[in-house]
């Protein structure tokens, strides 16, 4: 794992299952992810496959809170064969999380709405910011049900304890 890292800041919220093909409008792109969490002392270490059209890349991600809306976040692109090494290190008190993501532009922003077969009313939609003052909007078809962003339990790798 490299020692460059970013900021993450985002809002994340708990919306209504959403109705694909009224966000079609907005061209997502979709991503098949599956996810794994790995043993850590230091913060939420996972890696993941995102394949799109079939044709898969693989990430190994250490997250490092700051808050709960914000952390510190080193990730590489791996390969295959590391890819299944490390998922010999995977963490067993955890599931892996298996979702679909739709990526798109609203308002100016990179929208990612996350869709659990395990959830058939509810979703994911997180939004990327620049600064804890930085304005953006969600498109009408999207229902929010509430802002989860400092709510640990709504965390993919809180899911994937209890899924």
């Amino acid at each position: 794992m490299n020692n460059d890292s970013h900021i993450e800041l985002e809002k994340k919220f708990l919306i209504e299952y959403p109705d694909l093909q009224a966000l079609a409008k907005y061209n997502p792109i979709k991503y098949e992810i599956e996810q794994i969490y790995l043993i850590s002392e230091v913060g939420s270490h996972r890696i993941r496959k995102r394949s799109h059209f079939g044709i898969p890349t693989f990430f190994e991600t250490l997250k490092v809170r700051i808050n709960n809306s914000k952390c510190r976040e080193f990730e590489d692109v791996i390969t295959e064969p590391e890819y299944e090494q490390l998922k010999l290190t995977a963490d067993p008190k955890k599931h892996p999380i298996y979702k679909d993501r739709y990526v798109f532009s609203y308002g100016g922003k990179v929208l990612e709405l996350d869709v659990f077969p395990f959830w058939s009313d509810k979703a994911f939609l997180e939004i990327e910011l620049e600064s804890e003052v930085d304005e953006y909007s969600v498109p009408p078809e999207i229902r929010i049900i509430k802002d989860v962003s400092d709510d640990p339990k709504y965390k993919n790798n809180y899911l994937a304890r209890n899924k």
